[in-house]
């Protein structure tokens, strides 16, 4: 019974070895690629840079506006579109709309002629200088806009430039901002990184429930192989007279030492990429209200119509790319970004409202409710769960700790106000079942070029074994199927 166990082991091994090693080969390659090159997105920096500044001298029209005074609004948001200020406005337990504040509003036109104009001048801030749009057309999705996120932009604006970066460009048909810009060098580089890795074709990525069943279950035979290959490997591990600890030869004999010695991180790396798919929910948190509980009871119409009418006539100084509502306790507070990313506080009326320490501690007490505090501290360095990987994150942050039964953190920038971070259970978890095994972000290896030096060479040796294991599997089924094909020869008993 036990040489039937293994033998049957043995071929699941081996012909698991050609559709699932595959694609763990190109995993591991891809994920070498990917430690450079991410797949293409907006971070916050680059979405303020795209920003021209609002002209406050055409802003703002509010008397086309149509809403109640009554109307409590749970957020607004201002920027320029064009020349034109431009409204995102989100009354309570309604849709956001986009209206113009503009002497023409309230519609506002984003149309491809305009979405041209918005183009074109985003270009020397995206471009760095100025240049005409040689391809335009008007999409639903492509590979780089597939994701979820996008839906509510659609359809999109397309607009390719023939500068040397080769910048593609996308404009939303609903609220006229630059959404995604890409380069040709990024465009390549996924095709070798995000795209393989994340099993992302455009055809695929498009049925969203489709595609992450199809990651998770691939995830899953992927650690299912290489879980029976270190049983395999750690069962035919020896040391004999000759000092040899494999009784295989060749190629075998390499992939059997590799096995051996990646096996365990191999298996890390593919178990911590399904936990990354939170698959049947399994790290999947409950949604806070904090921002609500912070916010209070939200502003009426009327008292936003107002606010926004006395920082017309007493406008913040320096460029303000954006505005956007920030209530706390039922009072409207305002965020003013500036041109060069700075964030400025102001109250009603438009004045300076900086944050002080007694507004960090009622910040504190709302989040807390009825729970304890168990500590409330300005932080100039990141922690265990407050970093982002390899790049940066708002420093100095005001931390809190909850007595609660998940011992829930937030985290506040002391300069707005705003929450930057919500950590509980399950987002602990998540840190340490992905972020520490699948990118090996831990505080030792934090610092470059040390991590780059360890996580290449070990994706190079996990590509090594990858790659030994589709080759000896392939090898191995051919000289089955040409032995099965080989026709039998009868011996006649002799006379």
């Amino acid at each position: 019974m036990a040489t039937y166990l293994w033998r049957a082991t043995v071929i699941t091994h081996r012909y698991l070895g050609v559709a699932v090693g595959l694609l763990m080969l190109v995993w591991f390659f891809s994920g070498i690629v990917m430690m450079y090159v991410s797949f293409p997105g907006l971070s916050a920096e680059q979405r303020i840079r795209v920003l021209g500044p609002i002209q406050w001298q055409s802003c703002c029209s509010l008397d086309a506006q149509t809403w109640d005074d009554d109307q409590p609004i749970r957020s607004l948001e201002l920027n320029s579109v064009s020349g034109e200020p431009v409204m995102k406005l989100r009354p309570e337990g309604q849709p956001m709309r986009v209206m113009s504040l503009g002497p023409n509003g309230p519609s506002i036109e984003l149309d491809m002629a305009r979405a041209r104009t918005i183009a074109r001048e985003a270009a020397p801030r995206i471009i760095g200088t100025a240049a005409e749009p040689a391809v335009a057309e008007e999409i639903d999705l492509d590979q780089w806009t597939v994701g979820a996120g996008y839906n509510a932009h659609r359809p999109l604006y397309r607009f390719s430039f023939d500068d040397p970066a080769r910048t593609t460009m996308y404009v939303s048909s609903s609220t006229g901002d630059v959404v995604l810009w890409t380069t040709g060098s990024e465009r390549f580089w996924n095709w070798l990184g995000a795209i393989p890795h994340w099993l992302y074709p455009t055809f695929l990525r498009q049925n969203g429930p489709l595609w992450s069943q199809i990651v998770i279950w691939a995830s899953i035979v992927g650690g299912f192989l290489t879980l029976i290959g270190l049983y395999l490997g750690i069962m035919q591990f020896k040391r004999g007279s000759s000092g040899r600890i494999s009784p295989y030869r060749g190629w075998f004999y390499w992939h059997h030492i590799g096995g051996l010695v990646f096996g365990v991180l191999s298996l890390t790396w593919v178990i911590s990429g399904t936990f990354s798919m939170d698959p049947w929910g399994f790290l999947a948190g409950q949604p806070g209200n904090e921002r609500v509980r912070l916010a209070g009871d939200p502003p009426k119409w009327r008292e936003v119509r107002a606010s926004l009418a006395a920082i017309q006539r007493n406008p913040p100084t320096g460029n303000v790319v954006r505005l956007e509502s920030a209530p706390f306790d039922g009072l409207l507070y305002w965020l003013a970004t500036h041109e060069d990313g700075a964030v400025s506080r102001l109250d009603a009326v438009g004045n300076g409202a900086p944050i002080f320490p007694e507004d960090l501690q009622a910040i504190a007490a709302r989040l807390a409710g009825n729970n304890q505090i168990v500590s409330a501290e300005l932080r100039t360095e990141e922690d265990e769960y407050y970093f982002s990987h390899h790049n940066t994150v708002a420093l100095p942050a005001y931390r809190i700790i909850l007595g609660d039964a998940e011992s829930t953190r937030y985290y506040i920038d002391p300069v707005t106000g705003s929450l930057l971070r919500r950590v509980d259970a399950n987002s602990r978890a998540e840190r340490w079942l992905f972020s520490s095994l699948h990118r090996l972000d831990f505080p030792i290896l934090r610092t470059r070029p040390l991590w780059d030096i360890v996580v290449v060479l070990l994706m190079l040796g996990g590509t090594a074994l990858a790659a030994t294991g589709v080759y000896l599997a392939f090898s191995r089924i051919k000289r089955d199927l040409t032995f099965a094909r080989r026709p039998r020869i009868i011996r006649q008993p002799a006379e």
